[in-house]
């Protein structure tokens, strides 16, 4: 009898053990799954700086003590996120214009994207080339105006094979809730029968 008795608090440990061990790995795997996937610089300013500057694409950022901008250059357009130095807010239908070596051209103010965009093929084209890109951004408001010299650098060949690297780790990454779920279930599945051998023997 007392043999019998040690065994079910034997089968019953055991089954607090594990479904312990199943709470806290559904504990584990929610953590995963809310985590943020990115993470912009530390200390950045200005609140679109950690997106552009999570992409692999190339880009920019420069401010004075009147204007923050970070650009980043897509495949058909030059993309500006202009704000307010002091205030932090986005500066709308401002008149900005950039110069490159010889070239200029005027970006035009995007409601749907909340910012200035740039299409002109000769400069998009110029800025596609590797190297480091010196860009002079005159911007005017009604109240104010301030000239800003930024530098992009193009290394695309480079990022390129960052960005396969990175595409590979988030594809494993994606992968582990998953794992961690099936062991879950698992467990889950071993404590029932753990339950009705417990059941049984009483």
């Amino acid at each position: 009898m007392s043999f019998t008795l040690n065994m079910l608090r034997m089968v019953q440990l055991n089954a607090n053990v594990i479904y312990a061990a199943l709470i806290a790995s559904l504990f584990v795997v929610s953590n995963a799954m809310a985590s943020p996937g990115a993470h912009g610089p530390n200390g950045e300013h200005l609140d679109t700086r950690a997106k552009v500057a999570s992409s692999t694409n190339p880009k920019f950022e420069s401010f004075t003590e009147t204007f923050e901008l970070a650009g980043e250059l897509f495949e058909n357009e030059l993309v500006i996120y202009l704000h307010d130095f002091k205030t932090n807010t986005p500066v709308a239908h401002a008149s900005v214009d950039l110069e490159l070596g010889n070239l200029s051209a005027s970006a035009e103010f995007s409601e749907q994207l909340q910012a200035y965009v740039v299409t002109q093929p000769a400069m998009l084209s110029q800025l596609k080339q590797p190297g480091l890109h010196e860009i002079v951004l005159t911007i005017l408001t009604e109240h104010s105006g301030d000239l800003l010299v930024a530098n992009l650098e193009n290394h695309q060949a480079v990022e390129g094979a960052d960005a396969h690297a990175d595409s590979e780790h988030d594809e494993h990454h994606h992968d582990f809730p998953w794992l961690m779920i099936a062991l879950c279930i698992g467990v889950f599945v071993a404590g029932l029968c753990l339950g009705r051998i417990s059941k049984e023997r009483k």
